[in-house]
């Protein structure tokens, strides 16, 4: 009988499918692919979706936001000519199949009104909750708290 046990028992653990870690690394890339798809110069409409899930939501500017409803938050209009983020000062914890992720992010939005050139720099306390889809890691919440803000007049070229 124990050696029945044993070889169910065996077979099992030969049969069951590793699970698929997630590293930090992963988790960082994620999120800065997460940016790259928000950049004003992104010409990929899907790019978003390869690190979100279907059903992301995302708290920003005091709303809560489907995917589809935060992209349509950030169509950056024809005055938009540049977007960069730094982030920084990760703190990352993961679970089997899952991640979660605290950030700060420094933005800084450049735009041209008339003749003015301005630069929008805003520093935000980011949280993202992230898990395996299939073989991708994909944020499924994110959250984003604006800790300053702050507009500098830039020289025209």
């Amino acid at each position: 009988m124990r050696k029945i046990l044993f070889a169910v028992i065996f077979i099992a653990i030969s049969c069951a499918s590793p699970k698929a870690e997630i590293s930090e690394t992963e988790v960082k890339e994620t999120i800065e692919g997460f940016f790259a798809a928000l950049d004003v110069n992104n010409t990929d409409p899907n790019l978003m979706s390869r690190y979100v899930t279907d059903d992301f939501i995302i708290y920003e500017a005091g709303q809560k936001m489907s995917k589809q409803a935060f992209s349509d938050f950030v169509s950056w209009g024809p005055s938009m000519q540049e977007t960069t983020w730094e982030l920084s000062d990760y703190r990352i914890s993961i679970e089997g199949a899952s991640a979660h992720a605290s950030l700060l992010n420094n933005g800084t939005f450049t735009s041209q009104r008339d003749s003015l050139r301005l630069a929008r720099k805003l520093l935000w306390l980011e949280s993202a909750y992230l898990v395996k889809v299939n073989d991708s890691l994909k944020i499924k919440f994110y959250f984003s708290d604006n800790i300053s803000a702050s507009t500098d007049t830039l020289a025209v070229n």
